[in-house]
């Protein structure tokens, strides 16, 4: 059993949905500009009236998706959020064989959590496609933060019977 006492703050989701932006903006700006230089060299080239009709509409739609990505940049969106209250107020989390509880209240069971993704100094423990359990590296219990990772690692996604 890991015991941890910290605080889950808007700043650290914040940072969180920056990574996943600019992950995004990173991918369809890659691939805008590869469309840009493909739509670019089949107007150049002009062999056949197809080619160049094709060219333009590469062109076009590269164009729009070069927009949409500078746009996600400019006005972000929330692309995840908290399972628990994002406040200064200091939770309480258990990490168990029952999964994860926080304020003596059950979050998230080791079925639900889909993915964890390594921060080096804390955990994003995915509970669905868009909602995150952030653990911070803050063990009370005197366990070391790497048994953590290795201890959810092992169990994300399973739903684990205990036989006595």
């Amino acid at each position: 059993m890991f015991e941890l006492k910290y605080a889950i703050t808007a700043g650290d989701i914040k940072a969180e949905n920056k990574k996943l932006a600019l992950f995004y903006f990173v991918l369809y700006f890659a691939v805008a500009v590869i469309g840009l230089a493909v739509g670019i060299v089949a107007v150049v080239l002009n062999p056949q009236t197809t080619i160049l009709v094709i060219g333009i509409i590469i062109l076009v739609f590269s164009g729009l998706l070069a927009a949409v990505a500078l746009l996600m940049m400019i006005a972000p969106k929330n692309l995840i959020s908290s399972v628990v209250g994002t406040d200064d107020n200091e939770l309480e989390v258990v990490i168990d064989k029952n999964g994860v509880t926080v304020n003596g209240d059950s979050v998230a069971m080791f079925a639900d959590i889909t993915k964890i993704k390594d921060r080096k100094t804390y955990l994003v423990a995915y509970t669905g496609k868009d909602t995150v359990f952030i653990v911070k590296d803050a063990i009370t219990s005197g366990q070391a933060f790497s048994e953590l990772k290795t201890y959810m690692a092992e169990r994300q996604g399973k739903l684990l019977l205990e036989s006595n």
